[in-house]
């Protein structure tokens, strides 16, 4: 376990602007931790995982087209959230969110409550074989909540996002410090009037390519059913040619995205 203090304890190290076993200062702490915090948010969806895209939950304030999305609070019933997904939620009433079963190592999701009525209509989301945030499910109830969550195999755990206090422990595992470390050194350095050197220039590159290999994402293409036909629906869809939830031709002119 590395704490965040540790980090940037070692970025100074890094290019000697710390005699070995001495502390930065509070003020150097203090700067330290913005440039920790504004790295951290800069590789999500970036170097680790993908970038999230919009998922409509609840047809709260939503005018045109009708009755969008037409799954309403609950896209059809045994159903779970893609990974790498914000849910853009409107909701009329209480929904629940089960998370993918086997997400990939550094899958994100994301809530943003758009209808800012989270308090009234709440969200209960489920680890589904996982945890979140250390426990087998949270409720979301605060009104207008922004946020998001990033998933580490190793502790298989949805973690929160928050901004990091020196006290914290690092987020990414041990493997993967020195790419933070160094990242935050060359942030450092300028104001210092110091430079990483070769050797730390190729530790830096070899730890960044392990990053980006570990925490890749397949980006995951949203199909229109009509093209797409899923066996799943309703258990067998051969008995519901009629229903619009089964036809293909009704699927692609409403443009069902799952």
């Amino acid at each position: 376990m590395t704490l965040v203090s540790e980090i940037i304890t070692d970025a100074f190290r890094q290019s000697n602007l710390l005699a070995i076993g001495s502390s930065p200062t509070t003020n150097q702490q203090t700067e330290a931790l913005r440039y920790v915090n504004r790295i951290v948010v800069s590789v999500l969806g970036n170097e680790a995982g993908e970038n999230l895209e919009a998922f409509a939950l609840g047809g709260n304030n939503i005018e045109a087209p009708s009755g969008y999305p037409w799954y309403g609070e609950a896209p059809f019933g045994d159903w779970y959230l893609p990974m790498n997904k914000r849910v853009m939620l409107n909701l009329t009433q209480s929904a629940t969110i089960p998370l993918h079963p086997m997400p990939s190592d550094g899958a994100r999701f994301g809530v943003v409550d758009t209808s800012t009525n989270l308090a009234t209509n709440t969200v209960t989301v489920i680890g589904n074989g996982r945890t979140i945030e250390g426990v087998s499910s949270i409720v979301l109830d605060t009104d207008g909540l922004k946020r998001q969550w990033f998933y580490r195999q190793d502790l298989g755990n949805w973690m929160r996002i928050t901004d990091l206090i020196l006290t914290d422990e690092f987020p990414f595992p041990l493997e993967f410090d020195q790419m933070f470390i160094t990242l935050l050194a060359m942030s450092i350095n300028p104001a210092y009037g110091a430079s990483i050197d070769e050797q730390l220039s190729m530790l830096y590159t070899r730890a960044r390519s392990q990053f980006r290999a570990r925490y890749h994402n397949a980006i995951q293409t949203n199909s229109e059913q009509g093209l797409l036909r899923l066996s799943g629906i309703f258990g067998n869809s051969r008995f519901y040619e009629h229903n619009y939830l089964s036809d293909p031709e009704t699927i692609f002119d409403r443009g069902y995205p799952w």
